[in-house]
């Protein structure tokens, strides 16, 4: 998105304000209601951009670990918005957030740089707390995005400011040069300002600038300057923004159908794979049967636990049979016919699938090929139909949900049943179990999906096991920390009872309880 245009959305915006939760129809859109109107992000490279647009959607129940950290980060009102001269970064300066558990300031840093766009979530020092894109010393080894690291702004220019520029400064600096060079020189034109500002200005590209040229430009610059969306659009008949957003949405839909489709075609032909497999194991079973055969009639020459037998098939030819050891000839031909009698059931059972299977895979194969061109009804049903629903929580599901900082989910227990529920069934074993020390309180996990927790969510969940304990309404309380796999439940003891080991231990002040879970 270009940097005029930027500039446009911005004055729309009046800060400060009160903001609703972030809203995230999928992993690329990112919106933060104010009122009636929501600021957009779309973060899809090469088309991002930013708009204030009236109204929202809802938010999928499912959200990237980006979207989380925004969740639990970003909870303070909007202050205000910044951008350094027309470039195409925005910062969104968000006021500390005041709720069961404070959080301060942060900046939301949005490049939108087509291709190498990304949002940046940055504390007031100008820390990294996450990105929508890590970026590493091998993609980039001037600037790398990664939390832990400090935020390195883009590269600093030099160039006239279309809003403020005199016609002077601009004839002494473009005349005599091409159209084409306006770009290295003016600030928050790309390509397409500059092919609308060619097309308002009657010239081409190519076109030397002298003294009637430069007044042409000029002029088309300054109406540029004041509508430039509008501009745009019109000279190069461009779509308005509802279209675009529609087109997104149609393309973020495509994408997830794609992938849906990619998966239900690779399952199709593993499946055909497997009965192929079946097939070709029913023709073995001649030779595991005549084995099985020979045991039987042969099994008083056969030793016991005997590794292999040397027998006569029926035609007297020698061959060697392999044997179980610890079975005997006739249990050992007993287990062949065992296999046999499997490998019947499966070969029948493909057989009777092979056509429904290679017909589906034909169906999927078909749709893939013609995806692009469907219509909006036929993508709607395609949709519904690959795409598995997400699934909301149930307000009946055991435990309280939170999100931490860092996007974990951290589950507390209402009471003693539910604690053993949220101890033992919900709980994995590398996951993070809490608990007040020296009072009666909720067990708390923080799922940690294998991966190590950061210690500020170790503290957000201890804040919560103490404000969720009696000792709710003191200060510096303690709160043993552990894996799971260290907790377990004695014989025969009460509900919510437990002994656990290689604990550690925090201080903490409680939380102030929270009316609705945040999950």
């Amino acid at each position: 998105m270009e940097g005029l245009l930027i500039a446009e959305v911005l004055e729309d915006i009046a800060l400060p304000a009160e903001r609703l939760s972030w809203r995230f129809p999928d992993e690329y859109t990112f919106i933060l209601p104010l009122g009636k109107k929501a600021i957009w992000l779309f973060n899809r490279p090469p088309n991002s951009r930013i708009a204030f647009e009236d109204g929202f959607p809802g938010t999928t129940p499912s959200h990237s670990g980006f979207q989380d950290l925004l969740l639990s980060k970003a909870t303070g009102r909007l202050e205000h918005i910044e951008q350094i001269k027309l470039d195409r970064v925005v910062k969104l300066h968000f006021a500390a957030g005041q709720g069961f558990v404070p959080t301060p300031e942060v900046t939301l840093v949005a490049e939108l740089t087509g291709r190498n766009c990304n949002l940046i979530l940055l504390d007031k020092r100008g820390t990294i707390l996450g990105a929508a894109r890590d970026i590493s010393a091998e993609q980039n080894r001037f600037r790398q995005i990664r939390a832990g690291l400090s935020y390195l702004e883009p590269p600093p220019y030099d160039k006239l400011d279309p809003r403020t520029v005199e016609f002077i400064d601009l004839k002494k600096a473009l005349e005599g040069k091409r159209l084409k060079q306006l770009r290295s020189t003016v600030d928050g034109i790309g390509p397409d300002l500059s092919r609308a500002l060619a097309i308002s200005a009657g010239m081409s590209f190519d076109r030397i600038l002298d003294d009637n040229a430069m007044e042409s430009l000029f002029g088309a610059m300054k109406r540029l300057v004041r509508e430039p969306s509008r501009m745009m659009r019109e000279a190069l008949e461009l779509p308005d923004v509802e279209t675009l957003r529609k087109r997104e949405e149609r393309q973020a839909k495509l994408e997830r159908l794609r992938f849906h489709l990619d998966k239900e075609a690779k399952l199709l032909e593993k499946r055909l794979e497997d009965a192929d497999k079946a097939m070709e194991q029913l023709d073995e079973a001649d030779h595991l049967r005549l084995e099985a055969d020979l045991l039987m009639a042969y099994q008083s020459q056969v030793p016991k636990a005997a590794k292999h037998a040397n027998l006569q098939d029926f035609e007297g030819k020698p061959i060697m049979v392999s044997l179980d050891p610890k079975l005997s000839a006739s249990a050992n031909a007993q287990e062949r016919y065992q296999r046999i009698k499997k490998r019947q059931v499966r070969a029948e059972q493909a057989l009777t699938r092979l056509d429904e299977l290679s017909e589906a895979l034909k169906t999927i194969k078909a749709l893939q090929a013609k995806l692009e061109t469907v219509s909006e009804d036929e993508l709607g049903n395609l949709y519904a139909r690959y795409v598995p629903t997400e699934k909301v929580q149930s307000r009946l599901e055991p435990g309280i949900r939170y999100t931490g900082p860092h996007g974990y989910t951290v589950i507390v227990g209402r009471n003693a049943k539910e604690n053993d529920i949220v101890s033992f069934r919900l709980a994995r074993s590398k996951d993070v179990w809490l608990h007040v020390q020296g009072y009666t309180g909720s067990h708390v996990i923080i799922q940690a999906g294998n991966k190590e927790v950061p210690f500020e969510t170790i503290l957000f969940a201890a804040q919560l096991a103490a404000a969720y304990s009696k000792a709710g309404q003191s200060e510096n309380v303690p709160v043993d920390y552990t894996l799971k796999k260290n907790v377990w439940k004695p014989k025969g003891a009460a509900p919510g009872a437990v002994h656990f080991t290689q604990q550690k231990t925090v201080y903490v002040n409680p939380s102030r309880r929270p009316e609705v879970s945040q999950g």
